[in-house]
């Protein structure tokens, strides 16, 4: 995750990117998934959540300081 982290801190954000993520039943972060085509993703009926370049760096940042277990 951390090198996924620099790279989207590197890229800078992206306008209209989206993304959606997947926690287990610990609420650990365990997938992040890029949408290709938000506008058609947010009209199905199993959409989960989608986060902006800027959420998704905040939510990789603290889980990355979450303690370990």
């Amino acid at each position: 995750m951390s090198d996924f982290l620099k790279m989207l801190k590197r890229q800078g954000t992206v306008r209209g990117r989206r993304w959606t993520i997947r926690r287990d039943s610990e609420d650990n972060l365990t997938e992040v998934k890029m949408i290709f085509n938000p506008d058609e993703y947010r009209g199905s009926k199993e959409a989960k959540e989608m986060y902006g370049d800027r959420a998704i760096i905040k939510i990789l940042i603290e889980e990355k300081q979450k303690p370990k277990l």
